[in-house]
């Protein structure tokens, strides 16, 4: 065998070389690109052309410049802006919100309070720059406040695709929650607890249509109100809406300084709030109470749900009562409603939000004869003493066949009345003649009828201190042939006589309407609140009684129709007062509505007859007669209201 070395020797030509002293430099190549040419069969390093250097370099001068020119801008141009934006986002201003203004009776009983509330809030600007962080502080706050991960999540969401600076996760922590989260003593970016205000309602049911409630601000709101937080409540029903500006006051501001991560370093500045102002009311509470009970009772006992009544005080237009059944609690507003308690508020077909006082619009019936009549002496068409004969209806003759007699039946045959029976028994022959002509008895005629109605505040918005007013309607030629598209007839008229057809009425505005017969003939702009005060009671401003209309009627004229109207309570269909101890005035209606078995029931009342110090409407929905169902009613409160002056 030869000897290793040997055999090493012998194969070593094939040995690959890992190492060459002859290795090319980079200067070599550039070095070989000038040599003479090329032999063809050899392969020599490929030289970099100069159009590649030239490319090169021209990329490099124009990414310079383009970066000279950005720094300018962003210096120049823009760093005033930029400047104050890192300020911004080194400074965190939070709002500091402001006591909202109380609402008081008429005696001064307070109706609402404020309450802390405190809600967790996300400051997406604030969240944490990686996921896992995220999911850290999402877990923590989810087992510390007891909200579930995928609320939280969806308000992230939500708030990041609609890029707005905060949001609300959970409003209305309890007491608990909050102490855990102060104990926790760590900061979470991106989260807050933020203390506002919470109202709660004495007594919600029974001022819930009158004082309504607060919520969150939706797109209408912010549109409206740039300046509100959109963390801030809003008045959304009754008072709290009505006077938002008055009752909000004026919130303050805190200004700290943060880290990167969120967290304050400092306290800068605090600017205090402003409380808002607050509302004394004419509303009598007791009253209000007592209205509602006698017709919660009413609607029990008859297997019913809907009624209205209004009192108010007919000098000067103050509210002493409002009552709409059904009715709700607008406390459940005041934490966060769940999706069962929404429902059967809004959803429900009884519309317990529904105000029927001053948005329910109704055939006002036999009510406004009154104000026919008034109408009527005012006119000269009648005096106090005129007679009509009442067979129980007149007829009338077809103008284009004498063979078709059209029918207009009364509830009964009255024989012989003048105005004041007319009016006390709730004629409807005497109103057909004196409101659209029969026989001898020119009549008002449509053009006179309409006139009255509206100076007497039907068919009109009355400015009442209330959202959602409507204006009821009262119907004439153009309107039929507009809305209905047909011609107007002698039958319209004589419907339109005795508050049916298409007249329609607020029970509001009956009640301004009465109130108008016995103040002199003043038609007198509806409040409910007569002061607002600071929040220590010292009165700013007193809101002054408004007249809408005046004059119209002799007061003559108007004593005739009183005197009706106190002969409705002694021989008429009002005869179930006359037992009260205070003397009255009243006029019962029963109005007979399309699609519905039973008739409304009216009555409004007026008392004492000599100084009137209250107008009484009551309404209950398909009950109906006035004289039985909506009289009891109104017997019952007044008989308590005056025991207990």
């Amino acid at each position: 065998m030869e000897p290793f070395f040997s055999l090493n020797k012998k194969f070593a030509k094939y040995r690959v070389r890992r190492i060459f002293k002859e290795t090319v430099e980079p200067e070599e190549i550039l070095l070989d690109a000038t040599k003479a040419p090329v032999l063809e069969d050899q392969k020599i390093e490929v030289p970099i052309k100069r159009a590649i250097f030239q490319i090169f370099f021209s990329l490099f001068f124009v990414i310079i410049f383009l970066l000279t020119i950005k720094t300018a801008q962003l210096q120049l141009i823009q760093g005033e802006e930029l400047a104050a934006a890192a300020e911004k986002n080194r400074l965190r201003i939070l709002p500091i919100f402001a006591s909202r203004g109380i609402i008081y009776d008429q005696a001064g009983q307070q109706l609402v309070y404020n309450a802390p509330s405190f809600s967790l809030i996300l400051l997406p600007r604030e969240l944490s720059k990686t996921l896992n962080q995220q999911r850290e502080t999402v877990k923590k706050i989810s087992e510390l406040l007891n909200i579930s991960a995928e609320t939280i999540w969806g308000v992230i969401s939500q708030a990041q695709s609609k890029a707005v600076s905060t949001a609300v996760v959970a409003n209305d922590l309890d007491h608990e929650a909050l102490l855990r989260w102060r104990a926790a003593d760590e900061d979470f970016p991106g989260f807050q607890i933020e203390q506002n205000i919470s109202r709660q309602y004495v007594d919600g049911s029974y001022f819930s249509q009158l004082i309504g409630y607060l919520g969150k601000l939706d797109v209408a709101d912010l549109a409206e109100h740039a300046n509100y937080s959109l963390n801030e409540k809003i008045g959304k029903n009754g008072l709290e809406s009505f006077y938002e500006e008055t009752l909000r006051g004026q919130p303050g501001q805190f200004l700290s300084e943060v880290d990167a991560l969120g967290k304050t370093t400092r306290e800068i500045a605090q600017k205090p709030p402003q409380d808002g102002q607050g509302l004394i009311l004419a509303i009598d509470s007791r009253l209000q109470k007592s209205l509602q009970d006698n017709l919660q009772q009413t609607l029990k006992r008859l297997g019913l749900k809907k009624a209205v009544a209004v009192a108010l005080r007919p000098g000067d237009g103050g509210v002493l009562a409002l009552v709409s059944l059904p009715t709700f609690d607008n406390n459940i507003f005041s934490r966060s409603v769940s999706e069962e308690d929404y429902e059967k508020i809004f959803a429900s077909s009884d519309q317990p939000l529904f105000n029927r006082a001053i948005t329910g619009q109704y055939a006002p019936g036999s009510t406004v004869k009154p104000l026919i009549g008034a109408a009527a002496l005012q006119e000269k068409i009648i005096t106090p003493t005129t007679k009509v004969f009442d067979p129980g209806e007149i007829t009338v003759v077809n103008q284009y066949n004498s063979q078709i007699l059209y029918r207009f039946a009364d509830w009964q045959a009255h024989g012989v009345v003048d105005l004041y029976s007319a009016i006390a028994q709730s004629c409807d022959v005497y109103f057909y003649t004196i409101g659209g002509g029969y026989g001898s008895i020119k009549g008002l005629g449509l053009e006179k009828l309409v006139k009255y109605f509206k100076f007497f505040g039907l068919g009109q918005n009355l400015g009442f201190d209330l959202p959602g007013e409507k204006a009821g309607l009262v119907p004439d030629e153009d309107w039929k042939k507009r809305v209905k598209e047909e011609a107007w007839y002698i039958g319209d008229t004589y419907h339109l006589s005795i508050g049916q057809g298409d007249l329609l009425v607020t029970p509001l505005q009956l009640a301004v309407a009465t109130a108008a017969i016995v103040n002199s003939g003043k038609v007198m702009v509806p409040h409910l609140v007569d002061k607002i005060v600071d929040s220590d009671k010292n009165i700013i401003k007193i809101i002054e009684p408004k007249v809408l209309i005046q004059g119209f009627i002799d007061e003559k004229n108007l004593d005739i129709i009183k005197e009706g109207m106190r002969q409705t309570v002694t021989d008429g269909s009002a005869r179930l007062l006359n037992d009260l101890t205070v003397t009255l005035g009243a006029k019962t209606g029963t109005a007979q509505v399309a699609g519905q078995s039973q008739p409304n029931a009216w009555v409004t009342v007026f008392a004492p007859f000599d100084k009137p110090e209250i107008v009484l409407v009551v309404l209950v929905e398909n009950s109906g007669e006035g004289s039985q169902v909506a009289a009891p009613v109104a017997r019952a409160v007044l008989e308590e209201y005056f025991n207990n002056k």
